[in-house]
């Protein structure tokens, strides 16, 4: 809105509509939404559960390295002393 008057001259319309503006404008603010807390209950089980999946993979890092570092040289050696076994009987047998 434009008025043609001079830049120091009081605009009494203006200071109306100041005060009643923040009146107007405080009704169509919309709250922000505020997560709801857990209970007690919510939060025990939540670190059960957090628990009980770190206990999870930490049982399945201790078993994959067992797997790679006893059992799987151990049944290559007996793969291998088996074959060995197998190529000396077979030269009997022939």
């Amino acid at each position: 809105m434009q008025s043609k008057k001079k830049a120091s001259a009081p605009s009494y319309q203006l200071d109306g509509t100041r005060v009643s503006a923040p009146a107007r404008e405080a009704a169509t603010i919309i709250p922000l939404e505020r997560k709801r807390r857990p209970t007690a209950k919510e939060q025990q089980g939540a670190c059960f559960r957090l628990g009980s999946l770190c206990g999870l993979l930490l049982s399945l890092i201790v078993f994959v390295a067992i797997m790679w570092l006893w059992a799987i040289p151990t049944v290559d050696s007996a793969v291998a002393t088996a074959q060995h076994a197998y190529e000396t009987t077979a030269g009997l047998h022939a």
